[in-house]
């Protein structure tokens, strides 16, 4: 299959786009365990969420804290989370559309982002800023704190590596996969008629979105978009689990809506970022609802494999579903 026509994107990453092999009939197993392998061994985005879960979990007050609120806790965790927010979608930011340290190289999109009416006080970066600190950062720490008092006062089944390593590892991967299943059906959702109009057209104004597009969303989109953690009532899981879910959830869609493919060293060899499955979505909205982790659009036909054949057809499709 050919890749999109250069002049419709500034960088087209490989074409066509793969989903993850473990779903893929038969089974190939080298594919599977390269797939993994890239996930878990190189530094990847899921590498990066782990490492922080970790220096997170060192730094955070004990557990047995949160068995009777006060206001110290709950604003440590919700410092905690804007200076996360702050450091990654902030450092990308500077690092990407500030400094232009790396130009246009292996951006998506070679429209800057922009100053428009339709954002809030008119300019792009202030509106995914104050919808991702405003609401996202609060309602992901309101969460947080709900998980943890839950933990402090025996509401959830804890786990540890000492007594079920094996689930304790897996249970990793299993987060990952559960929130890919869980983004795919509520993201559907939001794209009905009347919720889109009310709330989720907020996070599609960007059409061409930058690091703090991420998490940038209406409350009641973030009240659905976290409550994948809830998964960890009905689960035996650690703390540090907890802290992973909520960094693939906040990191990872910080990292995935960046509009650049990777870090350049070198000026050939890259750190994997943006996820060019995603930003087809903010382009074209009716394909990708869901993640490469679980290939539900291409279960429910939408999925759009970056190719201009994939274009084609989803236009006709579109035209067929509007009467257009």
């Amino acid at each position: 299959m050919e890749e999109l026509k250069k002049q419709e994107w500034n960088y087209n990453p490989k074409v066509p786009i793969e989903n993850n092999p473990l779903f893929s009939f038969p089974f190939i197993f080298n594919n599977i365990v390269k797939w993994y392998v890239n996930m878990w061994v190189t530094f990847s985005e899921t590498i990066f969420c782990l490492i922080v879960s970790i220096i997170y979990f060192s730094l955070h007050p004990p557990i047995v804290l949160f068995k009777n609120l006060n206001v110290n806790s709950i604003l440590t965790i919700y410092l905690f989370n804007i200076t996360i927010m702050l450091v990654v979608a902030g450092g990308l930011h500077l690092f990407f559309y500030t400094l232009k340290k790396q130009d246009s190289n292996l951006k998506y999109e070679a429209r800057v982002i922009t100053k428009s009416k339709r954002f809030t006080f008119n300019s792009q970066v202030f509106d995914n800023m104050f919808w991702s600190l405003a609401s996202g950062v609060t309602i992901w720490t309101f969460y947080q704190i709900l998980l943890l008092w839950s933990y402090a006062n025996g509401f959830i089944s804890q786990i540890s590596f000492s007594i079920n390593p094996f689930w304790f590892l897996s249970l990793f991967l299993l987060i990952i996969l559960f929130e890919s299943v869980h983004f795919y059906f509520v993201h559907r959702l939001l794209h009905l008629k009347s919720l889109y109009k009310f709330f989720h057209h907020i996070h599609h104004r960007n059409n061409n979105p930058g690091p703090w597009s991420g998490i940038s969303m209406h409350p009641f989109e973030h009240l659905l978009f976290f409550s994948s953690v809830f998964i960890h009532f009905i689960i035996p899981s650690h703390p540090i689990h907890i802290l992973f879910h909520f960094m693939i959830l906040t990191i990872g869609a910080v990292i995935g809506h960046c509009g650049f493919d990777g870090f350049l060293i070198n000026k050939k060899n890259k750190i994997a970022l943006g996820h060019f499955h995603h930003q087809l979505h903010h382009r074209y909205f009716e394909c990708n609802y869901g993640t490469i982790e679980a290939p539900f659009d291409v279960w429910f036909k939408s999925f759009h494999n970056g190719t201009s054949d994939a274009t084609k057809s989803m236009r006709v499709t579109r035209r067929k579903i509007h009467n257009i």
